[in-house]
């Protein structure tokens, strides 16, 4: 038995429940988890988070593999939603095309920006070593 492979699989497990259940209440706390708001909320925190927890933790803080695929692949990976994303982009593009090329636009753009603001809060941090 591979007990590091068995390791990688249970953190990427652990950390798929958490952000799952985190990705719910955020969309029960903005009204309902299938609007709109609610996946491009937690789309725009996932980009911050997962460009953060690679050049933030990942490059400075010395962390073990399975901890770094708990916390990317895992929590921030379940927590956002690029299927729903699809699904209400097509949804929404049959009768409010305006809307859905603007949910479009604020998700791509606004994903791009956010893990940019990662990656530089990552690099503001003063890290003075690699602890």
């Amino acid at each position: 038995m591979n007990w590091y492979k068995i390791g990688q699989l249970l953190s990427v497990f652990i950390g798929g429940m958490t952000g799952g259940a985190g990705r719910y209440e955020v969309g029960k706390w903005l009204g309902s988890s299938h609007s709109l708001l609610a996946t491009t909320s937690v789309n725009l925190i996932g980009c911050y988070l997962l460009v953060f927890t690679i050049y933030g933790l990942d490059l400075h803080v010395d962390l073990p593999e399975w901890l770094i695929l708990g916390l990317g692949t895992g929590i921030v990976g379940s927590f956002t939603t690029f299927s729903t994303f699809g699904v209400q982009f097509v949804q929404t593009a049959t009768t409010h095309l305006a809307i859905a090329i603007l949910y479009l636009t604020v998700n791509l753009v606004g994903g791009f920006f956010m893990a940019m603001l990662g990656f530089g809060t990552a690099h503001v941090i003063d890290w003075r070593q690699k602890i």
